[in-house]
């Protein structure tokens, strides 16, 4: 079966929603941000890095200081959720949104920080997503 990715931006934030005939079969989401941070597991900027000790006493569940997703990008991409709809796992959907992030970040010059589990293990296993990450 077809599937077809549309992508829609509002403001700070955007989404990817996955179709099947007329149907919403998945979605991905993203936020928006143009400076500098340190990540938690939901997408949100827990830590501007404006002094050390901000930086090292950001929230409990933000990525650990030497692993910090700290980026310098003028735009970036935070994809904080992926999911596919019951009945229509095992398609290969949720990775087709990843790729038209991944083809959108690209010809938008944007860079992507991946905070959902899923987007992370596609796009940090592959060398050829690396420009993006």
């Amino acid at each position: 079966m077809t599937t077809e990715i549309q992508h829609t931006e509002n403001g700070e934030s955007g989404i990817f929603t996955a179709w099947q005939n007329d149907v919403q079969v998945g979605e991905m989401t993203y936020k928006r941000s143009g400076s500098k941070g340190v990540w938690n597991s939901r997408g949100e900027v827990v830590s501007t890095g404006n002094s050390e000790r901000e930086t090292c006493c950001a929230d409990n569940n933000a990525i650990g200081v030497e692993g910090a997703s700290k980026r310098f990008a003028t735009e970036q991409m935070v994809i904080n959720h992926t999911q596919v709809f019951d009945g229509f796992e095992g398609q290969g959907i949720a990775r087709q949104m990843v790729m038209a992030a991944l083809d959108f970040a690209r010809k938008n010059n944007r860079q992507i920080i991946p905070v959902c589990s899923y987007a992370k293990a596609v796009l940090t296993r592959t060398d050829e997503y690396q420009d993006v990450l």
